[in-house]
């Protein structure tokens, strides 16, 4: 048996499919808001009955992205996290096999931390979070989690104390990760932008 969701964020919601021997069984609408008469045209006009023929491509044309739901809280992370690709980006996200199982095991108390997460992750403009993708957020989580301490913070001039324009030996003097971040946040907003000149890393101002 296999089961399939359909998940929509502009409906709130998914479409369970269930599959038994490749053939579809049974479906059950879980979404929050009521489908109308084009979106249930829609729906009907990509619905498979057999497995073999299932194309995330036709779904993904009508808003809909497709989770399998044996992936269980990994299957639901996903899920957010193509809601929140195709919102930024208009195009869908095309999940790999082992992307659901990565989610899985990231360390979060619910499913509302992890919202709060993805949700930075695509405000994030830093190197380290381009390009967007799953495999991206999972193994920079710990830089995420202290570009969202950062932003709370607002100005963190008060708590360092950095100089107008790029200095190598500043950058150095850095001696935690979350000052090193804060020295680069600094100079983003005076307008630099990090960039390498043959082997070595540098900042430059843009005009």
């Amino acid at each position: 048996m296999k089961k399939l969701i359909l998940a929509s964020k502009k409906l709130q919601g998914s479409l369970i499919l269930v599959y038994e021997n490749g053939v579809l069984k049974s479906f059950s609408n879980e979404f929050k808001k009521p489908l109308n008469a084009v979106q249930e045209a829609e729906i009907k006009r990509v619905l498979q009955f057999n497995f073999s023929n299932v194309n995330t491509l036709d779904y993904a044309s009508i808003g809909l992205d497709l989770v399998s739901e044996d992936l269980k809280k990994g299957g639901q992370r996903v899920a957010l996290f193509c809601g929140a690709y195709k919102q930024k980006y208009g195009n869908s996200y095309l999940v790999s096999g082992k992307e659901g199982a990565l989610l899985k095991q990231l360390p979060l108390n619910n499913n509302d931390d992890f919202e709060k997460i993805v949700a930075a992750y695509f405000d994030c403009n830093d190197w380290w979070a381009s390009p967007k993708n799953i495999s991206g957020l999972v193994t920079r989580i710990n830089e995420l989690r202290q570009w969202i301490i950062l932003s709370k913070e607002g100005a963190t001039t008060t708590k360092w104390h950095f100089p107008n324009g790029y200095s190598k030996t500043r950058e150095q003097e850095c001696k935690t990760n979350e000052e090193l971040q804060a020295y680069w946040k600094h100079l983003r907003g005076q307008g630099y932008k990090k960039t390498r000149v043959g082997i070595v890393e540098t900042w430059i101002k843009i005009v």
